[in-house]
């Protein structure tokens, strides 16, 4: 008789998801209107809107490996937390900043305190989702960021059509306390790491044997960053009367792939559901380079987004994997590290891209790299994850 599988939606869980769901509204609520922001109020190019909206990765790179080491040397929950909290005021500080300096020590702070965040919130989620189950806990959890991407530049887009651009910073910050009120009912078991994770090493700040695994993720970040950063400026110049849909759509493609992808992953196939997935990307960022209107510009949203919400998952559970259990939180802040710099660079470079060539050529080259990755991972490192089911040996 088959063991019954162990409960993946508990309080704790659906809570973690809630809260994760609410950080989400709160940092894409600006993701797609900030860019107008600082274009019609301050005036600035696009290649300076690029470095502005990747200055927190800049913050966020330097934090993010003592993140790991951070989560998994002391308590989770206490420093998502706290984390959290101070995210929650740096959001504020939106409201106060009048100069692009201003803004980027704002995008700084928010950096800082987004890389420990993410991380502990991640770890938490790990700890509580049972090992079997796990690269489907951990589609699930991303799912909610997936929910938050699809109504948070909506609600940003809805708010700036009609009222001052200070209500979505107001939305931003309330959405923000909300997600720390409950965060702070999350009841996470606290993992007794072993001994490793007290001795200093480079193996406690990034997973080395990951490194190869986290270089092929942040190329494919590329085109996350640039999609971020200019798909509602390029929405505009195609002439779509709503760019809010293009997240959308590319919310709802994330989320139909996380919804089965993670079975895949836990049933031994993260090799097809990773490849299937890039050329998801691919297509995505092709199509959306080729765009003369509307309908191929939300069709690009729904191909990338079903594109990356089966790469995303698929490559966190492998790092994950390749860690040990007492290298938990700094699997998870490597598998970050690598998104942050993929998604920072990717704004820089598709800013400067289309300060001389126009954004088609900045999401034909993500597509390019993105393809670029697919094949060194289909050629390369997937004989690593080929052999068996993806399964921790503990919780």
């Amino acid at each position: 008789m088959s063991t019954p599988r162990p409960a993946l939606w508990t309080s704790s869980f659906l809570l973690a998801c809630i809260a994760n769901f609410l950080m989400g509204m709160s940092f894409y609520v600006l993701m797609p209107t900030l860019p107008f922001h600082l274009v019609e109020q301050l005036r600035i190019g696009e290649a300076t809107v690029g470095i502005v909206l990747s200055s927190y990765v800049i913050a966020a790179l330097l934090v993010r490996p003592f993140s790991g080491f951070i989560v998994d040397r002391f308590n989770a929950k206490h420093a998502y937390l706290l984390a959290l909290a101070a995210y929650v005021l740096f959001t504020s500080g939106y409201l106060l900043a009048q100069t692009v300096l201003a803004f980027v020590l704002v995008r700084l702070g928010i950096g800082l305190t987004f890389a420990v965040m993410s991380t502990a919130a991640n770890t938490q989620a790990i700890d509580i989702i049972p090992s079997v189950r796990r690269g489907e806990g951990i589609g699930f959890f991303g799912l909610m960021s997936s929910l938050a991407m699809a109504l948070g530049p909506m609600a940003g887009l809805w708010l700036m059509d009609r009222y001052p651009f200070h209500a979505i910073f107001d939305a931003a910050v309330a959405a923000g306390v909300a997600g720390l009120l409950v965060a702070a009912l999350v009841h996470a078991p606290r993992k007794q790491r072993n001994g490793a994770a007290t001795v200093l090493s480079l193996d406690r700040f990034l997973l080395v044997r990951g490194i190869p695994l986290a270089l092929n993720l942040a190329v494919i970040g590329l085109g996350y960053g640039m999609l971020l950063a200019f798909a509602a400026l390029h929405g505009k110049q195609l002439g779509a009367g709503n760019t809010g849909i293009f997240f959308t759509l590319m919310a709802i493609g994330m989320m139909v792939s996380r919804a089965f992808s993670g079975r895949l992953v836990d049933g031994g196939r993260v090799v097809q559901a990773t490849n299937g997935g890039t050329l998801g990307v691919v297509a995505g960022l092709g199509l959306m380079a080729w765009a003369g209107g509307p309908l191929p510009y939300y069709l690009s949203g729904l191909l990338a987004g079903f594109g990356f919400g089966v790469v995303y998952p698929a490559y966190q559970t492998m790092m994950v994997n390749l860690g040990s259990h007492a290298q938990r939180g700094t699997a998870v802040a490597t598998y970050f590290s690598a998104l942050d710099v993929g998604i920072g660079a990717g704004m820089v470079l598709a800013g400067a891209i289309a300060a001389r060539a126009g954004l088609p050529a900045a999401f034909a080259t993500g597509a390019s790299l993105a393809l670029v990755a697919g094949l060194a991972f289909a050629l390369r490192l997937s004989a690593r994850f080929a052999a068996s089911p993806l399964r921790a040996g503990n919780d």
